[in-house]
């Protein structure tokens, strides 16, 4: 057994699931380590709340298995295993009060009374709500709400914790500060977790290994940075993180894009990205908006591919900028590519002409063409 196999707490092995002709989960493969916090990303409909549903319990796969420290759980009610679940809508009781909703995984487990309390109480320190015991639960914000709901899966002290979008019904700010708080506890507690979201930033933000989903599969399971720097398909290249796509084509030295080549240099190429497709064939670019730069003059002779700036939008450090270049390559080379580049605060202005050019060290990702594209 490999060091990696010995630290793994939960094992899906080709899991699937289907209602009727749509098949939600398919043929789905993950293990999880002891300590580690894993999301599940993907578009709505990718099947990820499924696969969270079907490990907490709520739904029996057609086929695979589902083990948790090696035992065979597959065919285990939601309460024989144990785990702790924050839902997305929170699922608090609005006759109970913060206390007794905390408490209520205890009371259904048979725990004492005063194990009870300790644990309850115990819960809300955590959470920073001790002094919420006997408020109601409407008169809590949605952030309070939130972290009254992870203290009632935490009061359990559950070997796994599961968590289904919590996060997508409180306004940016406090999403944000609740997910700063959400990972601070999990880091501290040494919590084993598993998150559910659509949200490209949560995941980063959270996780130490993401698996993005689509039709029910992961496309591909890794850290953040790997899967930002290495994406193995397009799908996943564009859902993580903005990204500019181009049609291009490949050359010896590097990559044609409309009026310019981009040759290749120390760090423009990402792994693999020229053995996927050859010289003269045609391809697919794609590359993120931080990795284009402005250069030279727009109508002046030199590197970068020409185009115009048709709209800029302040993002605070940032101005992200719209600029339209000659129409990729297509066959017919007409239209205009409209990419994005974030660039300085005091760059061209709307109308102006630039040059355009990858970053030094920037990562050109290049995928085969589709000839449905």
């Amino acid at each position: 057994m490999s060091e990696e196999e010995a630290g793994c707490v939960l094992e899906l092995e080709r899991v699937t699931r289907t209602f009727g002709s749509v098949r939600a989960v398919d043929r789905l493969s993950l293990s999880v380590r002891e300590g580690e916090f894993v999301t599940l990303l993907g578009p709505s409909g990718c099947g990820k709340t499924t696969a969270l549903r079907l490990i907490a319990g709520f739904e029996r796969p057609d086929e695979g298995s589902i083990r948790f420290r090696g035992e065979e759980i597959t065919e285990l009610s939601p309460q024989r295993r144990g785990f702790g679940m924050v839902f997305q809508n929170y699922a608090l009781f609005p006759h109970l009060n913060v206390f007794d909703n905390v408490a209520f995984g205890l009371r259904a487990r048979r725990v004492p009374k005063p194990e009870t309390a300790a644990k309850v109480r115990a819960a809300l320190r955590t959470v920073d709500l001790s002094s919420y015991e006997t408020r109601t639960v409407q008169a809590l914000s949605g952030g309070q709400q939130q972290r009254v709901a992870l203290a009632r899966a935490l009061a359990i002290e559950p070997p796994l914790l599961l968590l289904d979008e919590p996060l997508s019904n409180l306004d940016q700010t406090l999403r944000v500060q609740t997910r700063n708080d959400l990972r601070r506890l999990v880091r501290e507690l040494g919590i084993t977790a598993l998150f559910v979201t659509h949200d490209q930033e949560e995941a980063f933000d959270l996780s130490d290994r993401i698996a993005v989903m689509r039709d029910g599969r992961i496309r591909q399971a890794g850290s953040p940075r790997r899967l930002y720097e290495e994406p193995l398909d397009r799908f996943v290249a564009g859902f993580v993180g903005r990204a500019n796509t181009l049609r291009a084509r490949r050359t010896p030295g590097g990559v044609r894009v409309p009026g310019a080549e981009w040759p290749w240099s120390p760090g423009h190429a990402a792994p693999d990205a020229t053995r996927r497709v050859q010289p003269g064939e045609r391809c697919v670019l794609l590359v993120r908006p931080e990795d284009l730069e402005f250069i030279g003059g727009g109508r002046a002779n030199g590197r970068g591919c020409p185009g115009s700036v048709r709209d800029r939008r302040f993002r605070g450090a940032t101005v992200s900028y719209s600029v339209a270049i000659p129409g990729s390559e297509r066959g017919d080379g007409t239209g205009d590519t409209f990419i994005e580049i974030v660039g300085p605060l005091e760059g061209p202005g709307v109308g102006e002409g630039v040059r355009v050019a990858p970053r030094a060290g920037a990562l050109l990702h290049v995928f085969p063409h589709d000839p449905q594209d």
